[in-house]
């Protein structure tokens, strides 16, 4: 894969963009030459690591990566004998050491978190003796030697401090005597070519024996090295050129020790690039919403929701990007899409290529993780004019120069990318050699993507098995493009329709259908109206999907209602047993107080009576106690309908708590139509009740439920670009609805991004009272650019 498919398909601008995340300057170099990887295994494992890093960070995790420098160079000079690195450069190797030390204890407290990553960091081989002896030996801030470098270097640095001191007083000395005769043309003492001096007016020189170092430039001052500070300063200077010979040992020592620590040094910057080149591909990931699709070896290129890398890095883009769904490898191996100018084919066209691309590279894809994506052997691209004067290609020929090219190497488990196919020459045969290119590459079986305006590649892909339409979506009404992608419709170029907005007579217009011939004037009707008719259904579909979350919420929660009414009535009908077991017990009580009465008093009328008013008395009680606790049936049976049920009139279903009107009578089976708002349902006679009696409907009033619908039911909702305190109130209206409808999980799409929305949105919802849990989306929770909220049911 050349350079100049990278170039075609922008990918070096997705290397610049990852150069710009990394930490030091060999990274972004190795980033900016990546290349395909050799093997579909190596590609996984790459996904791997990126989605493991991704996964940590996310959690709030910090991978310990910081800036370190190219240690190549002076592992170079190192390595020859006799060599001496400068401070700067251990400096830099004590960064790397450092570096590789972080890494390498923070694998070891993570090492179940990291299994792909471990393998990476295993070959890290921090030297703490080495790191010790440049700690000890070089300042790092400073550059400058140590004393304890040696003990050597100490002694001399010692002896140096004493000699400059009694330099300094001696020196002091004569300038203050020689100030006071008139000698100095300024009270300071100052340094020539190393050696310290008087600065001497030039008319009294004489009057001062010593050396003479420099003169001003106006001649007016002499440098002089008075005779009594000459030997003063030789020591001084002596112990200097001691002091720097045993820096040069010093330096050379732990150059040594560099050469016999340079196998690990190199195996450290080596693990440290690839880490970082890692880190960067993870930050993007993060950045971007980008994703690890689903690998596979039969050949399935399957793009759900994806985006252009380009234009997700644009972050002046007015509108968010319209997703890519596309599928191809399944059933069919070559893809003809068609559509008006500028209605996004060749950014289909594009994304297809890119994202491919970026898997065969091992990196994360701007789409959902549910993405299919082959690892392709070679990507063969042909987009744009290719036209020169110098090499006198024109645009056909240099079209026909891309198009042998594909047709001479391209093959099974390749990618073929063509944008407007057959263009640049008479239609007519530009169509018949374009339906020649694509036989040859559909027989070869690489899969094909391929765009074109030619109508007769529309039939052609309809009628030859492998090769399928695709189109991109186009409002008829406003003559602007939507951007999504329609699978298995060819699409119109709306040519005579932007003809007639740009300004175009009618006249001219009508000229041009008659001249297009019937039948081709006919295939673009029937396109147009293909299309329209799928609009229309998908509206519908939606619609249907809605009401049937609705119908199902409402179905589950009045099984709900239904099921606890159900406990309820047990429990009733066994608290009524204890209660009736209770007053049975209390009633034989007096029975037996009654008999027993009549015996102890040999049944005499007086404790007959007695004991009839005992019984009667147990009685009473037991009539009030029944009517304490009887249903109001009476009011219940008022409101029963009994006779016939029309349609028209207002009824109330008792268990679902509804009010609405009755569409159609009673059936064979007892159950009654009603209607309510957009609820209809069917339901048994024997639950309906009248509502304001059995009298229709006034016109121009609608029936109502007794809980509150929203107008419109959604399973998601997305709230990215919107500001935070908007969002959250758009948000909380979204989950009430969603209870309202009985729906037991929605979607809430906030992106990545900068993580304002997303730390924001996750913490109102889990103190949402609504909302019982949260979790990420996507199949296995990796997609945390949606937020999945689970409804309370109460």
């Amino acid at each position: 894969m050349s350079n100049h498919l990278y170039q075609i398909l922008e990918f070096d601008k997705i290397l610049e963009d990852l150069a710009r995340r990394t930490h030091s300057p060999l990274s972004a170099e190795r980033l900016q030459g990546l290349t395909p990887l050799p093997s579909l295994e190596i590609v996984r494992k790459s996904l791997g690591k990126i989605s493991e890093l991704r996964t940590f960070m996310d959690s709030g995790g910090s991978f310990p990566i910081s800036n370190f420098q190219d240690i190549s160079g002076y592992l170079q000079l190192a390595a020859v004998e006799g060599g001496c690195l400068e401070p700067d450069a251990f400096c830099h190797i004590h960064e790397v050491l450092d570096l590789a030390a972080k890494i390498h204890r923070f694998f070891s407290k993570n090492l179940s978190d990291f299994p792909l990553l471990q393998e990476v960091g295993a070959p890290l081989a921090p030297n703490p003796p080495l790191v010790q002896e440049i700690n000890k030996s070089v300042d790092l801030k400073t550059l400058e030697i140590r004393d304890q470098a040696s003990p050597n270097l100490a002694t001399i640095r010692r002896k140096m401090a004493r000699a400059r001191e009694r330099l300094r007083r001696e020196l002091e000395t004569l300038l203050d005597r020689l100030w006071r005769r008139g000698v100095l043309q300024e009270r300071l003492i100052t340094m020539r070519h190393g050696r310290w001096v008087l600065p001497v007016k030039e008319t009294h020189r004489h009057r001062i024996k010593g050396v003479l170092h420099d003169q001003s430039a106006s001649g007016a001052t002499v440098f002089v090295e008075p005779l009594e500070t000459l030997e003063m300063n030789n020591q001084v200077r002596r112990l200097e050129a001691d002091e720097r010979h045993e820096i040069e040992r010093v330096l050379r020592r732990l150059t040594d020790l560099v050469r016999a620590n340079s196998t690990d040094l190199e195996q450290n910057l080596e693990v440290l690039v690839c880490l970082d080149c890692i880190h960067a591909m993870a930050l993007t990931s993060r950045e971007l919403n980008q994703h690890e699709p689903a690998l596979n070896t039969h050949g399935l290129l399957k793009i759900k929701e994806g985006r252009h890398p380009l234009l997700t890095l644009r972050k002046d883009t007015v509108s968010p990007v319209v997703p890519l769904d596309l599928s191809i490898g399944e059933g069919f191996n070559t893809l003809v899409i068609t559509g008006p100018n500028a209605g996004g084919k060749t950014v289909a066209l594009k994304t297809v290529g890119l994202l491919a691309l970026m898997v065969s590279c091992g990196l994360h894809i701007p789409a959902d993780p549910d993405s299919q994506m082959p690892v392709f052997n070679r990507i063969f691209a042909h987009v744009g004019d290719a036209q020169s004067i110098e090499m006198d290609l024109s645009t056909f020929s240099a079209h026909l120069k891309g198009l042998r090219a594909i047709v001479d190497e391209a093959a099974s488990g390749d990618l073929v990318l063509i944008d407007e196919i057959g263009t640049g020459t008479d239609p007519q045969e530009g169509s018949a050699l374009a339906m020649a290119v694509i036989e040859v590459v559909t027989s070869k079986g690489a899969l094909t993507v391929v765009t074109t305006h030619q109508g007769v590649l529309k039939a052609f892909a309809h009628q030859t098995p492998g090769i399928a339409n695709g189109s991109m979506a186009f409002d008829s009404k406003t003559l602007t493009p939507t951007y999504r992608f329609h699978p298995h419709i060819p699409g119109s170029s709306y040519a005579f329709d932007i003809a007639r907005r740009m300004g175009l007579t009618d006249t001219i217009i009508t000229r041009s259908r008659s001249l297009m011939g019937r039948q081709a004037h006919r295939l673009e009707d029937l396109i147009l109206q293909l299309q329209d008719q799928i609009e229309q259904n998908e509206k519908l579909k939606r619609g249907l999907e809605a009401q049937e979350l609705v119908l199902e919420g409402l179905t589950r929660r009045y099984q709900e209602k239904n099921d606890l009414l159900a406990r309820q009535a047990r429990q009733l009908r066994r608290k009524a047993a204890e209660e009736a077991s209770a007053i049975i017990k209390q009633a034989n009580a007096a029975l037996e107080k009654a008999i027993r009465t009549v015996r102890e008093k040999s049944a005499s009328r007086q404790a007959i009576r007695e004991a009839r008013a005992l019984i009667h008395e147990e009685k009473e009680t037991l009539r009030k106690e029944l009517e304490a606790t009887s249903f109001d049936e009476e009011s219940q049976q008022e409101d029963q309908i009994t006779g016939e049920v029309r349609a028209g009139n207002r009824v109330s279903w008792t268990r679902g708590g509804v009010v609405g009107t009755v569409l159609s009578a009673e059936d064979t089976t007892g159950h009654v139509l009603i209607a309510s708002g957009n609820l209809k349902v069917c339901v048994p006679k024997a639950e309906l009740t009248r509502a304001k009696g059995l009298e229709k409907a006034t016109p121009g009033l609608h029936s109502h439920v007794a809980v509150p619908f929203p107008d419109e039911v959604r399973t998601e909702i997305d709230i990215r670009g919107i500001q935070v305190d908007e969002a959250l109130g758009a948000v909380d209206k979204f989950v009430n609805d969603a209870l309202l409808a009985g729906l037991r999980e929605v979607r809430i799409i906030h992106g990545v991004g900068t993580g304002a929305l997303r730390n924001s949105v996750i913490p109102f919802l889990k103190e949402h009272p609504l909302v019982q849990a949260t979790l990420p989306g996507g199949l296995h929770q990796e997609n945390l650019g949606v937020t999945i909220a689970k409804i309370a049911q109460k």
